[in-house]
C-alpha cells in the first residue's frame, strides 16, 4: 500500500502532460486564433522558461523547513493552482502573449509539483534496490495515466469532439489529484537535507571532472534525445510511412502498456546484475531493434507492431533505472561533500530532460525543413526517406553513445551499501 499512497500521483501528473501534448495545441490551432506555428513556437519558449524554475525549485524544496512538510507542501499548493491555469487554457487565451504566459505558467508549476514528487521518492528508503522499486512505481502509474488519457474519454464519451474530451479529462485529472492527495499525506515526509547554500559555484560543482553524475547525465541525455526522436515523429512515421493515421492511438497505447509490464522485469535484472548494466542491456538491444524500422513501409505493419511491442518493454528500463540510479548518487555526494541536495540534483535531471524534447524537435524539424502543419492540411510535406532515417537510424546511434558514455561507470549495491553504512555512523 505505501507504494500505492506515492506512486498514485505520477497518475493525473501523466494525463495531464499528454494532454497538452497531443491536445491542447491542435485544439487551439483549430479556433483560428493563432497559427499551428506560433503555437508551437509558443510552447517551445514555454518549455525554455520552465528550465530556468527547474534549479530553483530544487533548492527551494531542500531549504523549505521540515515542520510544513519538506516536499508534501509544493505538491498541496501547486496542485489546486495548476488545475486553475490549465482551465484558463482551455478557455482559449486570446493572443500569443497571453499563450505564453499560461503556457509558462502551467509548465512551471508543474515543475513544482514534480521536482518535490521525485526528490521525495530518493528519500523514502536508503536501500539500493528500493530505489528502484519506489521510481518503478511511480513509473507504472504515470504509463497507466496516459494509456488512461488515450482511451478513456473514447470509452466514456459518445463520438466526443476535442472540446468534449479536454472538459471530461480535466475533470477527471482533478478528481485523480484530490485522491492521490490525500494517499501521499501518508506518505513519510522527514528526510533532513544538508546543504551548504546555493549558487552558480554549488550548482557546477556537481559536475566534478571524471564524477559517476558526469558520465550518468550526458548518457541520460544521448539517450533522452534518442527516445524523444521516434516520440516527436511517431504520428508523422505512422502517417506518412505506414499510412495509417487511424493506428496513431492504439499503437501508442501498446507502446505504454508494454512499457509498464516491463517493470518488474527490469526491478529483477537491476537486483541480479547491477542498474547500470540492466540499463546498457536494455539500451544496447533497443539500438539494434530500432534498426529493423529501416525496413518499415505501408506494407510492413506486422513489423512496425512488433519493433513498438520490443521497444516498449526497452522503454520500460529507461523510465526506471536511470532515475533509480540518480538517487544512489546522491548518497554518493552526501558521503564525498557532507552535502545532502537532492532537490539540485533532481532539477538538473529534470532540466536535461526538457533539453532533450527540445533538441529532438529542433533537429528533426530542421533535418526535415518542415513547417508545422496546417489543421487543414492535405499535401504530403515529408520525405520518407529522410524521416524513417531520423527515426530509425539515428536513434540508434544516439543509444549507442550512451552506452559508450557509460563504460567504466561501476556502482554495486555492496557499494552503496557500504557508502550508507559510512553515513549512518
Amino acid at each position: 500500500m505505501k507504494y500505492i499512497n506515492y506512486g498514485l500521483l505520477s497518475f493525473p501528473a501523466a494525463i495531464s502532460l499528454l494532454l497538452m501534448q497531443v491536445y491542447i495545441p491542435p485544439f487551439i490551432a483549430e479556433q483560428g486564433i493563432l497559427s499551428i506555428t506560433i503555437i508551437g513556437l509558443v510552447f517551445f519558449a514555454a518549455r525554455l522558461v520552465d528550465t530556468v524554475s527547474d534549479p530553483l525549485i530544487g533548492y527551494l524544496s531542500d531549504k523549505t523547513p521540515l515542520k510544513t512538510g519538506k516536499r508534501r507542501i509544493w505538491i498541496l499548493v501547486s496542485v489546486p493552482l495548476f488545475l486553475i491555469v490549465f482551465y484558463l487554457i482551455i478557455l482559449l487565451p486570446k493572443s500569443e502573449y497571453h499563450l505564453l504566459l499560461l503556457a509558462s505558467l502551467w509548465y512551471i508549476l508543474g515543475t513544482a509539483i514534480i521536482i518535490p514528487y521525485y526528490t521525495w521518492g530518493s528519500e523514502l528508503s536508503s536501500n539500493y534496490n528500493d530505489y528502484t522499486k519506489w521510481t518503478s512505481v511511480r513509473v507504472v502509474f504515470g504509463l497507466v495515466g496516459s494509456i488512461a488519457a488515450l482511451i478513456l474519454p473514447v470509452l466514456v464519451l459518445d463520438n466526443p469532439s476535442t472540446v468534449d474530451i479536454l472538459e471530461f479529462t480535466l475533470c477527471f485529472i482533478a478528481f485523480s489529484f484530490l485522491v492521490a492527495i490525500l494517499l501521499i499525506l501518508k506518505v513519510p515526509d522527514n528526510a533532513v537535507v544538508k546543504h551548504d547554500g546555493f549558487s552558480i559555484i554549488t550548482a557546477f560543482s556537481i559536475f566534478k571532472k571524471g564524477s559517476l553524475f558526469n558520465k550518468l547525465i550526458l548518457s541520460h541525455f544521448f539517450n533522452g534525445i534518442a527516445n524523444a526522436l521516434p516520440a516527436t515523429l511517431f504520428v508523422f512515421f505512422v502517417t506518412y510511412v505506414l499510412k495509417r493515421s487511424e493506428l496513431v492511438g492504439p499503437l501508442l497505447v501498446l507502446y505504454f502498456l508494454c512499457a509498464a509490464l516491463s517493470a518488474p522485469l527490469w526491478i529483477k535484472l537491476s537486483q541480479k546484475w547491477s542498474k547500470e548494466a540492466a540499463w546498457k542491456f536494455a539500451m544496447t538491444l533497443a539500438s539494434i531493434v530500432f534498426l529493423g524500422v529501416l525496413l518499415v513501409d505501408e506494407s510492413a505493419l506486422v513489423l512496425f507492431i512488433s519493433i513498438t511491442i520490443f521497444t516498449g518493454f526497452m522503454a520500460g528500463a529507461d523510465l526506471c533505472l536511470p532515475s533509480a540510479m540518480l538517487a544512489d548518487l546522491i548518497d554518493v555526494d552526501e558521503y564525498e561533500t557532507g552535502n545532502r541536495r537532492p532537490g539540485i540534483y533532481f532539477a538538473i535531471w529534470g532540466t536535461v530532460s526538457k533539453l532533450t524534447l527540445a533538441f529532438a524537435i529542433g533537429i528533426s524539424f530542421l533535418i526535415l525543413g518542415l513547417q508545422m502543419f496546417e489543421p487543414n492540411g492535405q499535401s504530403e510535406l515529408v520525405d520518407v526517406t529522410v524521416l524513417t532515417l531520423l527515426y530509425a537510424l539515428l536513434p540508434a546511434a544516439l543509444k549507442l553513445v550512451s552506452i559508450v558514455i557509460m563504460r567504466g561507470y561501476e556502482l554495486s549495491s555492496d557499494a552503496h551499501q557500504n557508502i550508507i553504512s559510512n553515513l549512518e555512523k
